[in-house]
């Protein structure tokens, strides 16, 4: 996939208007609050229907206005497409190739989007939803079946809840079999996925951690040594107390450990951006060679938290996963001399193409 160009309309403090045409590598330089960021976070709206940056997409609408648009030109594998969001005070809507689409997981396909930013410690730092999130999201690119079995298995978990707040045991069973055999379907999915990031991890992190013993491990969200069938007759009676169904893929999570320790207790700042970042390039790496749609990295102030050294090896790293990226940075000196490279200024929100 390669974003081609973007129309913006009222996002954040961006010039209304076409944008240059973007290559495979871009660079964006820029004061702080220019609008570098606002670039990335309007591929990512565009990409996923919801900002990194902001809770709710009304706050990403130009101060003042109450809609925004974005319309981008993208080349997937040799063929052009066009995609569009727009969001009103009433309305929402998106476009692929002229069509409304319904399912915001279609306009997921187009643009695969991943974030790496001073935030991306968060995958490690935060509860298990944000990792969760990004499990689903991997998934979902690399299995084709993922996108039913999830679906499936949450409808099947919000109907067997809602029996279980009634109190309506035999409604709650009635609804036992299709969670057990979706839950199971996508525990089992995501596990595969898992298996193929860890070998694809390990060469990162013996370059850039090592020293350290890394390990990554899946909790489905049951006990371990049991099913799923299992772990819902054992936690039957709790369940009837709490109201909600207690163990289910919808608890699952993503452990990472540091010398048999929590990454985040044993690793320093830099330490867990450089995991996340491997774990970020490991699933570019899957991305390629399975996914519908090449994926494209946002690549925000990538000098903060890494060294002159680490920076050089972290870009040699993008480069080479053969992805579209977007890159920030202060100044031109923050990032090594890429001879591929598109570079851009951005000044009051206004991008221009720089000569090299």
């Amino acid at each position: 996939m390669a974003l081609d160009q973007l129309r913006v309309l009222g996002f954040r403090n961006l010039e209304d208007g076409a944008l240059p045409p973007f290559g495979r590598i871009n660079t964006i330089v820029g004061a702080n609050g220019s609008g570098k960021t606002s670039l990335l976070e309007a591929i990512h709206v565009l990409a996923r229907a919801r900002s990194f940056r902001a809770a709710r997409l009304d706050a990403v609408a130009t101060h003042g206005q109450e809609l925004f648009r974005l319309v981008a030109d993208l080349t997937s594998r040799g063929t052009r497409h066009r995609v569009g969001l727009e969001r009103g005070r009433r309305q929402f809507r998106v476009r692929v190739d002229g069509a409304d689409v319904r399912v915001l997981s279609e306009l997921a396909r187009f643009l695969p989007v991943q974030v790496i930013n001073t935030d991306s410690q968060r995958l490690l730092q935060d509860g298990p939803g944000l990792r969760r999130q990004f499990l689903n999201w991997t998934t979902f690119h690399v299995e084709p079946g993922f996108r039913e079995c999830w679906r499936r298995y949450e409808r099947a978990l919000r109907q067997r809840n809602a029996a279980i707040r009634l109190h309506d045991r035999r409604l709650t069973g009635a609804w036992d079999q299709e969670l057990i055999e979706s839950g199971e379907s996508v525990t089992e999915q995501r596990q595969i996925v898992i298996r193929d990031l860890a070998r694809r991890l390990e060469p990162f992190l013996t370059a850039w951690l090592p020293g350290i013993d890394v390990e990554m491990a899946y909790r489905p969200g049951w006990r371990r040594g049991s099913n799923l069938r299992e772990a819902l007759l054992e936690t039957g009676e709790r369940q009837w107390q709490r109201g909600f169904t207690l163990a289910g893929p919808h608890r699952a999570d993503l452990l990472f450990r540091a010398n048999s320790v929590p990454a985040q207790q044993w690793l320093s700042r830099g330490q867990q951006k450089i995991l996340v970042i491997a774990l970020i390039l490991a699933v570019t790496e899957r991305l390629r060679e399975d996914a519908a749609a090449d994926p494209i990295l946002l690549v925000d102030d990538l000098a903060a938290e890494l060294d002159g050294d680490r920076r050089h090896q972290v870009v040699e790293a993008l480069l080479a996963t053969g992805a579209q990226v977007f890159m920030t940075a202060t100044a031109v000196g923050e990032l090594p001399a890429i001879n591929e490279a598109s570079w851009f200024h951005v000044e009051h929100g206004r991008l221009r193409e720089m000569l090299q």
